[in-house]
């Protein structure tokens, strides 16, 4: 009896033993399923997480007014976005490294030197008729460069930009050298003794406010230019009749005409309306009247405007109904072909042989009434036909239907 209950003892033992494993297998299996499932969940965060900056990335990438690529260790791109691609055209990502696609050893120099582990400044190169500005930044994993991202934007307009400032600084420089030289000049003979120089003394005075003048001009076209092209400068605009505008004009500088024997003349019909600011449209036509007159020997400037009936050719340009089209006509010695596609730029003045015995210009006139005309939403355009055969300044306004 005491062996039976020894074996059930036993028996009793084993199963405790047997169930308090299975017991403990039970909870080991619950905590796995359990980690499992949070991993899984985690994966999918990832996951999703991962989705979400892929999409993030390729939104950057498309919006990105920059070209960007993404350079292997290998040299072979693994993305670019759609700026690059306009910059440089298509390519296979499996088959196409930096080189063989863009072309530009600046560009090549540039990965390597940054897969080097140099910190490389920006580089500027050409691209056909661009300038390109590329900017190189290394890509790690686990503190190792495995790729190098490019930024690359297009400065093309910032170099005009930049071109222009230093060609403005430059002219402006020149342009005030002269008179202020002059001043000089005529100071020190007055303070030389000339003062006391009754008939001298009023001559030399004389020149020196004309360089004043000279200069004061100078200050008020650069600032008006600069207004001008900022879009400061307001338009006040309002119907006028041409005819009374380009008179009074005319009749300002018939004075420097008749010095000169030359002839003045107002073709426009009476019925003609504008719709100008006066002001702006008073300064084109002294601009381009005093040019007329300072550079004709003989004969006259004539000032003419005409109503297109339908696509009509003016010179070298076809100008649409409902504009006015201005021409300011003289008898002089004209303008060459090789300058009349420069005349309306800032401090361009044509050769000297077209200016002996004139009076020093800034060279602003022209570029104030292409930017007024601009403003007006018109054109404006010179034509003529060499040395001696005079020249035609075109402009074209906003019309205002007919004055009653």
């Amino acid at each position: 009896m005491s062996v039976w209950w020894g074996i059930t003892a036993l028996l009793i033992v084993l199963l405790a033993v047997r169930f308090y494993q299975y017991r403990q297998k039970k909870k080991e299996l619950e905590l796995q399923i359990s980690e499992n499932m949070r991993l899984q969940r985690k994966l999918s965060n990832t996951r999703r997480d991962l989705a979400e900056l892929n999409a993030r990335r390729k939104k950057l990438l498309a919006a990105s007014t920059q070209g960007l690529i993404i350079v292997e260790r290998d040299g072979r791109i693994s993305s670019a976005n759609k700026v690059a691609k306009r910059i440089f055209g298509k390519f296979h990502k499996e088959e196409t490294t930096l080189m063989r696609w863009t072309r530009q050893h600046q560009l090549h120099e540039l990965v390597e030197q940054t897969l080097a582990g140099e910190k490389m400044p920006a580089i500027y190169f050409n691209a056909g008729e661009k300038v390109l500005e590329a900017h190189a930044r290394s890509i790690k994993e686990s503190h190792e460069i495995v790729a190098v991202a490019l930024a690359i934007s297009n400065v093309t307009e910032l170099q005009k930009l930049s071109q222009s400032r230093r060609y403005f600084v430059t002219n402006i420089s020149h342009e005030l050298r002269t008179p202020l030289a002059s001043l000089q000049l005529l100071t020190e003979t007055l303070l030389n003794g000339a003062l006391d120089d009754k008939e001298m003394a009023p001559q030399l005075v004389g020149k020196m406010a004309a360089q004043v003048d000279t200069l004061s001009q100078l200050a008020q076209e650069v600032l008006d230019l600069s207004l001008i092209e900022s879009g400061r400068a307001p338009m006040k605009m309002a119907s006028f009749p041409l005819n009374d505008i380009a008179q009074t004009q005319i009749d300002r500088l018939s004075l420097q005409a008749e010095r000169k024997n030359l002839s003045l003349k107002v073709e426009i019909p009476p019925e003609i309306a504008v719709l100008v600011d006066q002001a702006m449209i008073n300064r084109v036509f002294t601009n381009l009247v005093h040019n007329a007159i300072k550079f004709t020997e003989k004969g006259g400037v004539t000032v003419s405007a005409q109503i297109p009936n339908g696509k009509t050719v003016f010179g070298s340009r076809e100008v649409e109904p409902g504009w006015i089209v201005v021409g300011v006509s003289d008898t002089g010695i004209g303008i060459s072909k090789e300058d009349l596609p420069r005349i309306f730029e800032r401090f361009y003045k044509v050769d000297r042989a077209r200016s002996v015995g004139q009076e020093a210009g800034t060279g602003l006139g022209l570029a104030i009434a292409k930017y007024i005309v601009e403003a007006h939403g018109g054109e404006i355009w010179a034509e003529g036909n060499g040395r001696a055969k005079g020249t035609t300044f075109y402009f074209t306004l906003p019309t205002d239907e007919i004055v009653e």
